[in-house]
């Protein structure tokens, strides 16, 4: 499929802007590490991945832009709050907390792994060639959160006691990475976005837990109600517009600006 039928575009732009969004939020969350990285190496390393982030968030902006006839640029800053589909866990600041900005890392990278590796098997080329374009990327992400996670589990009792109450506070919020938006259903009956919710966050749990379980920590979670609203449908954190108004701040004075 080259081209998208009309009555999909709404969600199936919606999805793209849900992709770029939880990205471009992430990346310029761990941006704010760079230079305070705990060590040179990471500190180099986890600026490079916020690199990542936003450039593969520019990527799905192009994607999108293309189908509503704009330009990423304006999709990236130019929307209101409640137009952006970010998950909560990408709103939250991590106050400088390595554990906690780890975590964070590492419930996005296993859940960004498998909704990629569902766009690899859509039926619109385009989505499928550039899911499959950032998938090799994105196992380097996953290796690098899973390495620490299991560092500061197994580490010092302190390194443990922070990322276990990180694991308890950023729990809950990532469920929300799982919200339906409207119109999801038509997207996998129409093969743009095949597979299953369910089965997905059963492997997003399993995979979880089985990184726990190797840095001897714990995580219980229970999903929500799925008609409880959120990022993905324009309910954001208290955090979140003044996150949005510090990252937009050049583009609202200089609309033109190249990012």
């Amino acid at each position: 499929m080259q081209s998208i039928p009309d009555n999909l575009k709404p969600p199936f732009t919606d999805l793209l802007l849900a992709i770029a969004d939880d990205k471009l939020m992430l990346g310029h969350r761990n941006s704010d590490w760079t230079g305070l990285g705990p060590i040179l190496e990471e500190d180099i390393a986890f600026s490079s991945l916020a690199q990542d982030e936003i450039a593969h968030a520019s990527a799905f902006y192009e994607l999108a832009g293309e189908l509503l006839g704009t330009s990423s640029d304006e999709l990236a800053f130019g929307r209101t709050p409640e137009e952006y589909r970010c998950a909560a866990i990408v709103e939250v600041p991590d106050d400088f907390d390595w554990a906690s900005a780890i975590c964070r890392q590492f419930f996005c990278d296993e859940y960004d792994m498998l909704r990629l590796k569902r766009m690899t098997i859509s039926n619109y080329t385009p989505l499928a060639n550039l899911a499959g374009r950032i998938l090799a990327e994105e196992q380097v992400h996953i290796e690098h959160s899973e390495e620490w996670v299991v560092r500061l589990g197994r580490g010092t009792h302190e390194a443990r006691q922070r990322m276990q109450k990180a694991i308890d506070r950023l729990a809950p919020i990532a469920l929300w990475l799982f919200e339906p938006f409207d119109g999801l259903k038509s997207l996998i009956d129409a093969g743009l976005y095949p597979g299953s919710d369910f089965d997905m966050y059963d492997t997003w749990t399993t995979r979880i837990q089985d990184i726990l379980e190797k840095a001897e920590l714990t995580m219980h979670v229970e999903i929500g109600e799925p008609d409880d609203k959120g990022g993905r449908r324009g309910v954001h954190t208290e955090h979140f517009e003044p996150l949005l108004n510090d990252m937009c701040e050049v583009y609202r004075i200089e609309p033109g600006v190249a990012w």
